[in-house]
């Protein structure tokens, strides 16, 4: 009797786990891969706000994202429907080569301009004491994925 109350406790408090744990999300990430960090018992005011300033720059990369996904996803649709309309194959093989400038630039400056911040966000880190890398994480831009770069930390 002993064995079955201790297996439904043990039981119950693991629903009870399973079941708060998507409860209790603070916001809604739009790239799940963006980390977001909370902070534990036993840390220094530095090593606090460190942290927040790393989630500061992780939240702007992320916000950057957002921005560039929306551009994309509109250059990816005018560009399928100019293509689905034009017959010329010379106009069609313009378009697509106007499509993939466009889309490439979009990439390459988030890209360009995420590292900036995550080297700036890594700096000030680094300085307040935190051990911090620079991870890529895969994000859908239109029909591409590219690799962008935030801050994970790693120690303090």
């Amino acid at each position: 009797m002993f064995k079955k109350s201790i297996a439904a406790i043990a039981l119950a408090f693991m629903m009870i786990l399973s079941i708060c744990n998507g409860a209790f999300a603070s916001e809604v990430k739009i790239v799940d891969e963006v980390p977001s960090y909370s902070y534990q018992e036993g840390m220094s005011v530095d090593v606090v706000k460190a942290i927040e300033e790393v989630n500061k720059v992780n939240a702007k990369i992320e916000a950057e994202i957002a921005k560039n996904q929306e551009k994309a996803d509109k250059l990816y649709t005018q560009y399928t429907a100019k293509l689905a309309k034009e017959t010329d194959v010379e106009k069609q093989a313009q378009l697509t080569a106007k499509y993939e400038e466009q889309i490439t630039t979009l990439i390459a400056d988030l890209q360009v301009k995420a590292e900036k911040m995550t080297v700036k966000g890594m700096a000030k880190a680094t300085a307040a004491g935190l051990e911090v890398e620079m991870v890529y994480v895969d994000v859908q831009f239109g029909d591409r994925s590219a690799l962008i770069d935030p801050i994970i930390v790693v120690a303090w």
